[in-house]
């Protein structure tokens, strides 16, 4: 049975999460979830009402003539911020999966995220690892409920594991 890395993120924040299967007799023979790591991206805790003013600035064109709104951008700052962010992620994807033996990666992320860390993949190649991808944000899940959630999708094998 390959093992299996579980990555979890959002624009905020990324767990890197192990399912490991065991013959441990204390743990009744279950699989393990495992958090290995957390990335967190603080430009994406800030809410945009932080990083920007509430209100477009305003352009004049000429004296008495009409005033236009100012683009300030935002759309694309943000879409930087999940670039950058997606890029970490990959970094340390390939580190994560070596020191861990891994065959297969289930990546679960926010849709906008997963946009971005599908265009970072596009050409890279991750360890010969099996992707498969989630679209859908569960950063906030607790380790037993993403497995469960796992398990019923058929995306991971086996009895509810313990969270160790």
């Amino acid at each position: 049975m390959e093992k299996t890395g579980i990555i979890v993120a959002d624009g905020a924040r990324a767990r890197f999460i192990t399912y490991e299967p065991t013959a441990d007799v204390d743990l009744d023979g279950k699989p393990r979830c495992i958090e290995q790591a957390d990335l967190v991206n603080p430009e994406g805790r800030a809410a945009p009402r932080e990083q920007f003013s509430d209100r477009p600035g305003r352009l004049h064109s000429s004296r008495g003539g009409p005033a236009h709104l100012a683009d300030d951008h935002r759309q694309r700052h943000q879409e930087e911020v999940d670039r950058r962010f997606a890029r970490r992620i990959l970094e340390a994807t390939q580190p994560f999966a070596e020191a861990h033996q891994l065959g297969r990666l289930i990546l679960i992320a926010a849709p906008r995220l997963l946009g971005c860390l599908r265009a970072q993949l596009d050409g890279r190649r991750l360890a010969d690892l099996n992707i498969v991808e989630l679209n859908e944000d569960h950063t906030q899940r607790p380790l037993l409920q993403i497995a469960q959630l796992l398990i019923q999708r058929e995306l991971l094998r086996g009895p509810a594991p313990t969270v160790a």
